[in-house]
């Protein structure tokens, strides 16, 4: 299923761009668009995605093709909405349609072709040649946009060791660690989601002397499109990057911690709701749990997670007094706490929607990480 980069809702930017293609005119009418009736009022894009999420999530996906259609033809710059699009034409058995609009979508741009091979939206045209045509075009385009992302460069931290590795398959990534871990007393390992719009390497990676003080490595990603989080750039992570650095001398990576900050956190929750036996806890910064948005544009809170594998990870939250999603943490807490998840939540006084990690949070985090630095299990 397609999703927002950053949300977890249905719609779904593509990880790049492309100026190559079919013109506008050309785009409504390969795909058989519509134009507005004469006196036809169009819908605002924000009013679209709320009709796009909805008719998704109620199996109407006659609706959710027209409202695809409706929103490529207000933007057919955009590779979301024919890639939406596609989705919905897929489920609803139309196949050559379906390819067509996922043609569209990868020529403007969609480059993710690990969603395109794991949604299962696409389930009806996955055996279709064209569909393993168009995915291969995708993964060709997202390798070319990844190596011409600039990439972050380490700065020297006195304190700490730094390894930089570039996995095959995998993203590009620096281990900061302390310089007595060893193969015999290694240091557990903290993974660093950023948030959108930059990596924010530099802040966190100042943490790096004292988390490595504590026997704590951090891992921060440096060449990859920081717009966002994709379902596919979390799956390279956790596929090839986390191995790669198992190779690492002196690191433990089995059952890391999560520290996601704004859409990192937000990817951090999603990773943890899929695998939350892959975890040793979660550090969140200005996210919040959400499962998305109703039709009317409201936040849905998580549904109390039940498994028996949710209550082994503790969760650390960092939420400021000013930012709307502290009512949602608050609403959820008590049920969340009566269904044994381990959750800790310090609301930060005067803040909102922001980087939380000052003087007094880190101690709290410090703390924190110290009852969970224990032996891993084998």
């Amino acid at each position: 299923m397609p999703r927002d980069r950053n949300s977890g809702t249905k719609k779904r930017r593509s990880a790049g761009r492309s100026t190559r293609g079919l013109g506008p005119a050309l785009l409504l009418c390969a795909m058989g668009l519509p134009a507005l009736a004469d006196g036809e009022t169009p819908r605002r894009p924000e009013e679209l995605e709320r009709v796009i999420r909805a008719a998704f999530a109620e199996r109407d996906y006659p609706a959710a093709a027209a409202a695809c259609r409706e929103a490529t033809a207000r933007d057919p710059r955009r590779p979301d909405h024919p890639y939406n699009l596609a989705c919905a034409l897929a489920r609803l058995q139309q196949i050559d349609e379906a390819i067509a609009a996922l043609d569209v979508a990868v020529e403007r741009g969609f480059s993710d072709a690990g969603q395109m091979r794991d949604d299962p939206d696409l389930e009806p045209v996955r055996g279709d040649p064209r569909f393993e045509k168009l995915a291969e075009r995708a993964a060709v385009a997202e390798a070319e946009a990844v190596r011409r992302l600039p990439y972050d460069k380490p700065r020297d931290i006195p304190g700490v060791n730094t390894v930089e590795r570039d996995p095959p398959g995998g993203l590009r990534y620096r281990v900061r660690k302390g310089p007595d871990a060893t193969a015999a007393h290694p240091h557990r390992l903290i993974v660093w989601l950023h948030p959108s719009g930059g990596s924010m390497n530099g802040t966190v990676e100042q943490l790096a002397p004292r988390l490595a003080k504590r026997g704590w490595a951090l891992l921060t990603l440096t060449q990859k499109q920081f717009m966002g989080w994709s379902p596919a750039e979390a799956a390279r992570l956790m596929k090839h990057t986390l191995p790669d650095a198992a190779r690492i001398e002196g690191l433990d990576v089995r059952r890391p911690v999560l520290l996601g900050y704004s859409a990192g956190g937000q990817m951090a929750i999603a990773m943890w709701q899929q695998r939350p036996d892959a975890f040793a806890g979660l550090v969140l910064d200005a996210a919040y749990p959400l499962a998305g948005t109703d039709a009317a544009g409201r936040p849905v809170p998580l549904t109390v997670p039940e498994d028996e594998p949710f209550k082994d990870v503790p969760l650390l939250v960092f939420v400021g007094e000013r930012d709307g999603g502290a009512k949602l943490w608050k609403a959820v807490q008590p049920r969340w706490e009566q269904a044994g998840i381990p959750l800790t939540v310090h609301v930060v006084g005067g803040k909102g929607h922001a980087w939380l990690l000052g003087p007094p949070q880190v101690a709290k985090l410090e703390d924190w990480l110290d009852r969970l630095r224990r032996p891993q299990p084998d």
